[in-house]
């Protein structure tokens, strides 16, 4: 059961970028006061987001994990259907109504609208044609905070506040020179932290430093092995500490996943499932 101090996260999709079964990933963060929160906004996020009985203007605001299909392809259809159409209370952008916010790491926002530009960009004021950007469409949330970079030219991370809770965008190992973040969003009190990986290969020894502070962990996973591995393969997840398999969730698996559930289930892991919801202050389930 929830209740209004509660901080929780339902999975509206939980699949990998190729699942018909489960849907791309993408999850629903609701804070205490009720904030809703999409982490991630894939392709087939409008579809899963209909399904779960919301629109969006519902939805306060959007945080990123990096750019690819499966992350950010429900984006367009967010920005236009805030600008251009209004719902119940909420006015439309173009009429003077709230933008959503926005949160992501700055070397992968800057890839979300070289992504988008294309066609966000469309927005005529005046003679100029062109004169959409970023910032029409979505509140800018800016780090406050943030660490030198490390092996790539970006911030190795960056802090965030959101709803008196703090972020941390943590550069990832994803694909090769890619920008990629996981997350640390502060639950509860002190510097108790969920967990979320986004995509990325296994760091046992990062994971394994967090587990003291850390309610729960989200991690990609992969069944599949292959050269030049950039998800978190399932060989090396089940090697981690039990208690960090203890306090793991599954996702952005592939359509097989029943086939393993026996196996990833006596070694302590969870299995993220769509309409799954977990409170992120207690690391359970909640029914």
């Amino acid at each position: 059961m929830v209740d209004g101090s509660s901080m929780t996260l339902r999975f509206l999709g939980s699949g990998g970028a190729f699942s018909r079964q489960y849907g791309t990933t993408c999850s629903l963060v609701t804070f205490p006061g009720g904030e809703r929160w999409l982490i991630d906004c894939g392709r087939q996020a409008p579809d899963q987001l209909w399904d779960a009985g919301l629109d969006w203007h519902e939805i306060d605001g959007q945080i990123v994990t990096h750019v690819h299909g499966d992350h950010i392809f429900g984006l367009e259809d967010f920005a236009f259907q805030r600008y251009y159409q209004a719902s119940g209370e909420v006015s439309a952008i173009m009429c003077g109504g709230p933008r959503p916010r926005f949160l992501a790491h700055s070397a992968v926002r800057d890839e979300v609208w070289e992504s988008l530009a294309a066609s966000l960009r469309y927005l005529k004021v005046g003679d100029n044609p062109r004169a959409g950007t970023f910032d029409s469409y979505f509140e800018m949330i800016e780090p406050h905070a943030w660490e030198q970079p490390g092996q790539n030219p970006w911030r190795h991370s960056e802090t965030f506040t959101l709803n008196g809770h703090q972020i941390v965008a943590r550069e990832s190992e994803h694909v090769p020179g890619k920008p990629s973040c996981s997350l640390e969003i502060e639950v509860g009190q002190g510097d108790r932290i969920a967990w979320w990986s986004g995509d990325c290969t296994v760091d046992a020894g990062f994971l394994a430093a967090i587990e003291p502070r850390t309610t729960i962990y989200f991690h990609d996973c992969t069944f599949t092995d292959y050269p030049g591995q950039v998800h978190g393969a399932f060989s090396l997840l089940e090697k981690l500490p039990k208690s960090v398999r203890d306090k793991m969730v599954l996702m952005h698996h592939e359509d097989d996943i029943e086939d393993h559930r026996a196996q990833v289930e006596a070694l302590g892991f969870r299995v993220g499932l769509p309409d799954q919801v977990y409170d992120l202050v207690t690391g359970r389930r909640v029914d």
